[in-house]
């Protein structure tokens, strides 16, 4: 069986009921060959036009397949297929409808394909419109950043915040997280920075004013070692004579 669109069918249910309150004809039929032919409830199709000696003949759609009009068609449409899932399952008097599991995107108005939401935290989608025919509309997705490069999304509150600016950098920061600086994570600003460099300082300049201090008193230690030694070899050269 070849499916009709639905738009087909909504034009020729008007059609039919526009002959039907011309020709004087019920509510649930329509003026076929001079005659008041009763329509086919929503869930059945046609398989014979009423005659001299019978009313319209109507069966119940297949599985797989529905009408959700009184109609005077010889078949049923097809139900809508589903990729991945249904929040309504397809009855003969209604067609299915679709959903996409948690991280993916409908590719269509209809959702019955779907694709991965490939964006991370700190992006957001774009979706854009390729095409649309017989009631199908497609789509396509893109990843655009949610902030500005100066700033990064904040999760927890849902919102862009500018990125700490640092003196010095731990981590430089990216669209989903805010810069951590150095010193407990906090921004050092420039008299702090002074501050540790002239402390820094001051530590080595004073390690080198004892190393030469050391060095100094060592020397002279040696010094006064040395004289003693000299006057008592003296004295032992002046013992001996």
């Amino acid at each position: 069986m070849i499916p009709l669109s639905l738009s087909l069918a909504v034009i020729c249910v008007l059609s039919f009921w526009t002959i039907e309150y011309a020709a004087g004809c019920g509510d649930q039929q329509t003026l076929i060959n001079g005659r008041c032919c009763n329509l086919c409830l929503p869930g059945t199709y046609m398989t014979a036009f009423c005659s001299e000696h019978q009313q319209t003949v109507c069966n119940t759609c297949e599985e797989g397949y529905y009408s959700s009009h009184p109609n005077v068609f010889d078949r049923c449409e097809e139900c809508q297929s589903c990729q991945q899932g249904y929040t309504q399952k397809c009855m003969p008097t209604t067609n299915a409808n679709c959903s996409c599991h948690f991280g993916f995107l409908c590719s269509n108005n209809l959702c019955s394909h779907c694709e991965e939401n490939k964006c991370v935290t700190g992006e957001k989608l774009k979706r854009t419109v390729t095409s649309s025919s017989k009631g199908l509309i497609k789509y396509s997705y893109q990843c655009e950043p949610s902030c500005p490069d100066n700033a990064y999304f904040d999760v927890k509150e849902d919102v862009c915040k500018p990125r700490t600016q640092c003196s010095i950098e731990k981590f430089p920061g990216n669209k989903s997280h805010n810069a951590v600086c150095f010193e407990h994570e906090t921004h050092i600003k420039g008299g702090d920075f002074i501050s540790v460099l002239l402390g820094i300082g001051f530590v080595l300049l004073s390690l080198t004013l004892l190393v030469f201090l050391s060095h100094a008193f060592i020397k002279n230690l040696r010094k006064q070692n040395s004289r003693k030694d000299s006057l008592m070899l003296k004295r032992k050269r002046i013992s001996a004579k």
